[in-house]
């Protein structure tokens, strides 16, 4: 995916949101939006992903910040509240016709909510209030299909605490008798899941977890470890989570099953969902 013209007052927004969740004063905001706009005038040509670009402004919040993981702490709470909340949601599992698809939906709300900024309560009574939303794309039944001659799935996370919902969906994958594997990054970038977040919310106890070898924004193959292009290309399927993951992975030569909340308008388009709305959508190999 390509950068839209709506994506660069959005790729310096990035930044100014950073601002406000890590509580930087006014001279270190406007540093931050001066030196991003100088960043993107740079390039001649916006022809990569909006999350090429996005990963320059992160660059520059760390050095403005001096701290080569500002979000750990919202990263930690988000851990936290995903983890008091986990274990209600797992009970609730049993009582689904189908289990898989409620893991599914679980994970692509787990997508959509920021656990670091909400509390527990609100956050449980939004995931009771949207579980039930229909997807606006919902390639399941192809999903279902690829999984019956399946053995080895890859889930490539996004967030933390979005990663402790992602449990739910690899015990039932574990379920199938399929081979899991997670992948988060190698370094800290945004609130990214990394290993030290796998570690956190026992990941690591029910899957094998692998990280990419790269801090960049999504995923850039071009980036990552041979041990990631290994579980990558050799899994029978491929599960891309979160907008960034789309942006980067979009135009892959390889099948890959996306799961993410369409955030904007420019993902809805390429996704072809609603903005605000969920995605599961399956890409063919070229």
């Amino acid at each position: 995916m390509k950068v839209y013209p709506q994506c660069i007052p959005c790729l310096i927004n990035q930044g100014l949101n950073a601002v406000k969740k890590l509580g930087l004063t006014k001279e270190q905001e406007k540093e931050i939006a001066t030196r991003s706009l100088k960043m993107l005038a740079q390039f001649e040509n916006l022809e990569r992903s909006p999350a090429y670009y996005a990963y320059f402004v992160q660059q520059i919040v760390k050095e403005v910040t001096n701290n080569p993981d500002p979000f750990r702490e919202q990263k930690k709470l988000a851990n936290k509240v995903a983890l008091s909340l986990l274990p209600e949601f797992m009970q609730y599992i049993h009582s689904q016709t189908d289990k898989l698809a409620y893991a599914i939906r679980l994970s692509a709300l787990g997508n959509y909510i920021d656990f670091a900024i909400r509390g527990e309560f609100n956050v449980k009574e939004e995931i009771e209030r949207l579980i039930d939303t229909d997807f606006a794309v919902w390639d399941y039944k192809v999903f279902l299909k690829k999984l019956e001659s399946a053995t080895k799935v890859l889930i490539i996370g996004d967030n933390a605490g979005e990663i402790a919902l992602d449990k739910v969906l690899v015990k039932q994958l574990k379920d199938f008798g399929k081979n899991v594997i997670y992948a988060v990054k190698s370094a800290p970038i945004l609130n990214d899941a990394t290993v030290e977040d796998a570690y956190e919310v026992s990941m690591t106890r029910l899957c094998r977890v692998v990280e990419n070898g790269s801090d960049k924004v999504g995923t850039w193959l071009e980036d990552c470890s041979e041990e990631f292009l290994e579980a990558f290309y050799s899994s029978d399927i491929v599960i891309s989570k979160g907008q960034a993951n789309f942006e980067t992975l979009s135009d892959v030569d390889r099948d890959v099953f996306f799961l993410l909340v369409a955030k904007c308008e420019p993902i809805a388009s390429e996704s072809g969902g609603k903005v605000k709305n969920f995605v599961f959508k399956y890409k063919g190999s070229k």
